[in-house]
């Protein structure tokens, strides 16, 4: 028998996330487990998974990996004074409120079983358990004024972060200015730092994969990662990153942007309607986005905050150790 499996990459909305298994020939009876459990996960997390024939006529087995993600994924207790269009989980049990104008349209996942406390006139849909530990129940979630959250979800169990390595130094020995339209940066492998100013490519200018210091990005001009059309990432390793006033970094394919140091972003980094086409891999800090800054992708940080501010917006997910959303900040996994 022939199983092959589908369905490995799911987002948390709190149901049962079960793979399907096709089976050649068809409609063979196979057994599932995940982690060598019969019951269907639905926490955030990564699952192995195994499916076998339990028809005595045919021998067959297959396996993979579940990875359920979630909108937001924290090691300490969020601050959302704004929009946070998902869910997010907590790993540390910290008290946590949520002030009258956060809206959290998913659920805030948290260990253990803490107390949860209703000030004023929230919009809240009650708890739900997991299946997690109870332990500890000596914490808070205070949900104040007219806040707005589905679910705490309860006795979810931690997660491992992530590790994000320091990208490699560059090997190019040229910083390069471009100035005036059409200039030419020459050969991108000699390349250590790339700044754009004045109008110099409005338009765009398309970079090559490669192992870089800083790229700056200045108002009215636009840089081209990623090649369109490809299927597996173009990579960047890059000290550092900036963008100001209306400037712009474009994805055109899948892009892996791997930052040695956190950044503090005013333009628009990504494509629009396509936010699984960039991970921002950030090595050290984290990443402020200003008011009407906007990032289409997916931003690993695993020891720096994420600020969204002002009217910003970051389209996919965020895994990072703090992070703030304040003014009409918006984070979202879906475009709105």
């Amino acid at each position: 028998l022939s199983i092959s499996l589908g369905n490995l990459a799911r987002t948390y909305d709190g149901a049962p996330k079960p793979v399907t298994v096709t089976t050649s020939p068809a409609n063979v009876a196979v057994a599932v487990t995940y982690d060598g459990l019969l019951t269907v996960p639905s926490a955030p997390g990564s699952y192995a998974v195994v499916a076998t024939s339990t028809d005595s006529n045919r021998a067959g087995s297959a396996n993979g990996t579940l990875v359920i993600t979630v909108t937001a994924l924290v090691r300490h207790a969020p601050t959302v004074n704004a929009g946070l269009d998902g869910s997010v989980q907590m790993l540390l049990p910290e008290a946590v409120a949520l002030n009258g104008s956060a809206i959290v349209t998913g659920d805030l996942l948290v260990p253990g079983t803490p107390t949860v406390q209703l000030n004023g006139n929230p919009t809240y849909n009650g708890t739900v358990a997991g299946s997690g530990v109870a332990a500890p129940t000596n914490y808070t979630v205070t949900l104040n004024g007219r806040a707005v959250l589905r679910h705490v979800a309860t006795r979810t169990n931690a997660i491992a972060m992530p590790v994000v390595s320091t990208p490699p130094a560059p090997t190019g020995t040229r910083d390069v200015t471009l100035n005036s339209a059409g200039q030419n940066p020459g050969d991108f492998a000699t390349v250590r730092n790339l700044t754009l100013n004045g109008n110099s490519y409005p338009a765009g200018l398309a970079v090559p994969a490669g192992t870089y210091g800083s790229f700056t990005v200045n108002s009215g001009n636009k840089l081209i990662l990623g090649v369109a059309g490809a299927t597996t990432p173009t990579v960047y390793n890059l000290q550092n990153l900036v963008l100001n006033g209306n400037s712009e970094i474009v994805i055109a394919g899948p892009v892996v942007i791997n930052l040695a140091n956190g950044t503090s972003l005013n333009g628009t980094l990504g494509a629009a309607g396509h936010p699984a086409w960039l991970t921002l891999n950030i090595a050290s800090g984290g990443l402020t986005l200003n008011s009407n800054a906007v990032l289409d992708g997916t931003v690993i940080a695993p020891d720096g905050t994420v600020s969204i501010n002002g009217s910003a917006m970051l389209t996919g997910r965020v895994v990072c150790d703090r992070l703030t959303i304040n003014g009409s900040g918006l984070l979202t996994e879906d475009a709105p």
